[in-house]
This record gives C-alpha cells, structure tokens and sequence, in this order.
C-alpha cells in the first residue's frame, strides 16, 4: 500500500513509500502518486533499483515522456530518458565548467508546451556535495501582497532556453537551436491539478515581460525572482543512491548544486505538457 508522508522540518515535500521496481504500478498507484506530487511540489522515492523500463512506465503513466532537445545525452534504452553526469570520465559526463542545471530554471519552459514535471533517479551519488535545490512558485505567490498579485496579473513572460544559465549550459547545435525560438507564457499560472495560482518565471529562461520597457521589466523579474528564492519556500534535496525526485515543473523551479569533485549521474525523464488550456492555445 502506498503512504505519502510529508517531509519533516521542510517547507514543503513528501516521501512516497510501498513502491517498488520488484512490483508493477497499477494505475492507481500512480494518480496516488500524481495527486502527491500536486499537494506537496516535490515527492520522493527511495531504494529503487536501476531499471530504465520500470521507470519509463512510471514515467509514461504522468503523461507523454518529451525527450531533452540535447539528443546527445539520450539513454540508449529510450530518447524518452536522458542522462546527466559529471565527473565520471567517460563521453556521459558534460564537458560545461558547471554541473548541468545549476542555476534557477523550470524544466523546458522555454518551450511552447513546457514540461509538467521531471523525474530524476541518482545512480552516483558524491559524497561531497551535489544537492539539488528547490523554490516552490505556488508558495511565493500565494504570499504576494495584493498590490503585486494586482499588477502581474494577465502580464506575458518570454522564455528562452539557457538564457542566464551561463557556464552550466549545454550550447544547442544549429537544428536544435531551429527547435527552440522564444516562447511566451502567462506570468501566472493556475494549476490543472489543484486548482491553485502559480508564479510561472525563472531566471534561468525568462528573459523579458511582453511589451514592458526593459528597466521596467527587468526590475519586475528582478524582485519576483528575489522573492520566490526566499528561504521559506525552499528546499535543498540531500541525494541517496537508488532515490527518485519528482518535481512539480509548473509550480516549482530548482537549481544544482555545484562543488562536488566525485562522479554523480542521474537519469532524467521529462513529462510533457498536458495542461488542456496550453495544448489548446
């Protein structure tokens, strides 16, 4: 049986325990878990095994599976997974001066249809470091005054991929770069699941708000992105081998933590759109 049990001494969070790769999911143990990963942003899964067919099923049963635009990095198993190494000697590992991911983004919302959640499953994990940081948006606009709620409501974000990420970017080649023009996106979101309104910008992609004068509208990112990196709607991920994390990419944004000198690599799955107002547009 499946128990979701909130995370102690954090803002938000849960682990997810009666999982495993020796069973099956049925289909009712993976809206449990979706319905998990809704009321608590980021859900956790602890001592599983390395089995990339167990977790594409786990996968494929939150929605489509989109692969990363850097086909480089594609597990041989599936392009549905990709993987995400450092420090392993060998041609996984990023060749970037930065761990990949580490700075403020939401997974693939420079897309046109941004993604609903990523799964990340550790297989080496460094002893020295190699957290993974967490800001919960849906948490930070709730405490927006009314004065700010006021003023971004119905304002247009543009993305665009690594816009800031500076030296934890993967440069995209020609054809993917074809692949990803700046998109637009509301500023706030409402979430299909549960309803509630999200803080949807990142200062990893969201370079501009639509029709705003540039001073203006970097002020305005500026003061949303410092508060939704306030310490009361964060939270820092201490990895273990064999540990699934799955974040809520539409009211979350999270970050790597740089520094570590052992290997690490993760698998990542990225769960495609399926919020029917966006695929409607």
């Amino acid at each position: 049986m499946i128990e979701i049990t909130p995370l102690a001494n954090e803002n938000f969070g849960a682990v997810v325990s009666g999982v495993s790769t020796d069973r099956p999911l049925t289909a009712g143990d993976i809206e449990t878990i979706k319905d998990a990963l809704a009321e608590h942003t980021a859900v956790v899964i602890n001592d599983l095994d390395e089995d990339a067919e167990w977790l594409l099923t786990l996968g494929r049963g939150f929605g489509p599976l989109q692969p990363h635009i850097l086909d480089q990095y594609h597990h041989p198993v599936s392009s549905e997974m990709s993987i995400i190494t450092a420090n392993m000697g060998n041609q996984e590992s990023r060749t970037t001066k930065k761990p990949a991911g580490a700075f403020w983004h939401s997974d693939q919302s420079y897309l046109a249809t941004p993604s609903d959640a990523i799964m990340l499953y550790a297989t080496h994990v460094p002893t020295d470091g190699g957290d993974t940081m967490v800001a919960n948006t849906q948490l930070a606009y709730d405490a927006l005054s009314d004065a700010m709620k006021k003023r971004i409501e119905g304002l247009v974000g543009i993305h665009r991929y690594g816009y800031r990420g500076g030296d934890a970017v993967t440069n995209l080649n020609e054809e993917q770069q074809k692949k990803t023009p700046d998109v637009e996106h509301p500023v706030v979101r409402t979430h299909p699941r549960s309803g509630k309104k999200i803080l949807y910008v990142n200062p990893g992609f969201t370079m501009s708000i639509k029709g705003m004068p540039e001073d203006e509208s970097d002020a305005l990112l500026e003061e949303l992105f410092e508060h939704e990196l306030k310490p009361e709607f964060r939270y820092t991920h201490k990895w273990s081998t064999g540990q699934l994390a799955i974040l809520d990419n539409r009211q979350s944004m999270h970050c790597a933590v740089a520094g570590y000198s052992e290997p690490m690599r993760k698998l990542r799955m990225i769960v495609g759109c399926t919020d029917a107002e966006i695929l409607a547009a």
